[in-house]
């Protein structure tokens, strides 16, 4: 671990108002370890999944209201959905900090630690007569952090928050606490001071001024032709003359996360059909029954020229990798068909 590094360690309100959690290690890397807490990852799931149930709610209330002239039909419960963000967005969050997601016991100790200081009332937890236990989150974050800097991480920590309630207002307390318990030194700092850093100087911001645009003039033909060999090719009519025939049509457009994952899981498929030379379209780039017309064969060399294509892009360009998933997404959805509009053929009468 770097001696001249400071943890930067952010509250949930942070992860809401600034987003982009990807941007801020990037941002930071140089003078900072950026660190999230298991807290914060829970409670910002917890947030989506009150959004996620908002909306089949409202989708519930429409199936309801207009039961007696159309017919909707969940594909998944809120359950299996919920599930579902609960998986991915800690496998996102895992992916971008790696090992610095600071972690916290769910054991009958840390309860009891909980119990104990919400009824002596001290920060976070409010100390005014008649206040209620709000508070429990904020010091299981706190917690959090007092366990893991105890013996890990940097010699200097930054908790930035919004918080007044919790951590602004107690501040010296609080600091000293982390301290006796850690032996290091913290300091608060208010979500602005990201935005102050960025101004200040960011080392990225200067280089992206400066930067100088790679020619990729000729590299994008190839991406052109090796993208749309995927897509399907010129075949002869009866009459010799030639047309474009889709290897797969899709009901759905595609989107650049789409393509990532079609793109990083070129080599496994690969490595499944080795020995063919041809393969359905649909086992390559079907992840959710998306394609209409999959059964049309394409061939391992195409297969493989794009797998050879990523790697390059990942090597030469590694600053455009999303950009280039983005450019995928537009060339794939040139076989997007819409589906036809569903007749209702119950007369009213």
């Amino acid at each position: 671990m770097s001696n001249d590094k400071k943890a930067f360690v952010f509250d949930t309100n942070f992860i809401v108002q600034v987003g982009k959690l990807d941007e801020v290690i990037e941002n930071l890397k140089d003078n900072y370890t950026v660190y999230v807490t298991q807290v914060s990852i829970d409670e910002r799931i917890a947030q989506q999944c009150r959004e996620l149930k908002e909306d089949f709610d409202e989708l519930e209330k429409c199936k309801q209201k207009f039961i007696h002239f159309a017919e909707i039909n969940f594909k998944k419960t809120y359950e299996e959905e919920r599930e579902f963000y609960h998986i991915a967005l800690q496998e996102k969050y895992e992916k971008e900090f790696g090992d610095h997601i600071i972690p916290f016991s769910r054991d009958g100790k840390t309860f009891s630690a909980v119990i104990e200081r919400a009824n002596k009332k001290l920060p976070p937890f409010s100390n005014a007569k008649n206040a209620s236990d709000k508070g429990f989150k904020d010091y299981l974050l706190w917690l959090s952090m007092m366990e893991y800097f105890k013996a890990n991480g940097e010699s200097m920590v930054v908790f930035v928050t919004d918080d007044n309630s919790a951590f602004r207002n107690h501040t010296e307390f609080l600091s000293n606490e982390f301290r006796e318990i850690t032996g290091k030194n913290i300091d608060f700092k208010t979500n602005a001071f990201y935005k102050e850093l960025m101004s200040l100087g960011n080392v990225v911001k200067e280089n992206k001024e400066k930067e100088i645009l790679p020619d990729v003039s000729q590299f994008r033909e190839k991406i052109r032709d090796v993208l749309l060999d995927l897509c399907g090719g010129y075949e002869e009519n009866y009459f010799g003359e030639p047309y474009w025939e889709k290897t797969f049509t899709s009901n759905q457009r595609v989107d650049g996360a789409y393509m990532k994952v079609i793109f990083e899981g070129l080599c496994e498929d690969i490595k499944k059909h080795i020995f063919d030379t041809y393969v359905n379209a649909e086992d390559i780039l079907d992840l959710d029954g998306r394609l209409t017309n999959g059964s049309i064969m394409i061939s391992m060399m195409s297969i493989e020229s794009a797998h050879r294509l990523h790697n390059e892009v990942k090597e030469k360009y590694p600053d455009y990798i999303e950009q280039f998933y983005f450019t995928a997404a537009e060339i794939f959805n040139r076989n997007y068909v819409e589906p036809p509009a569903e007749e209702d053929d119950d007369l009213p009468f």
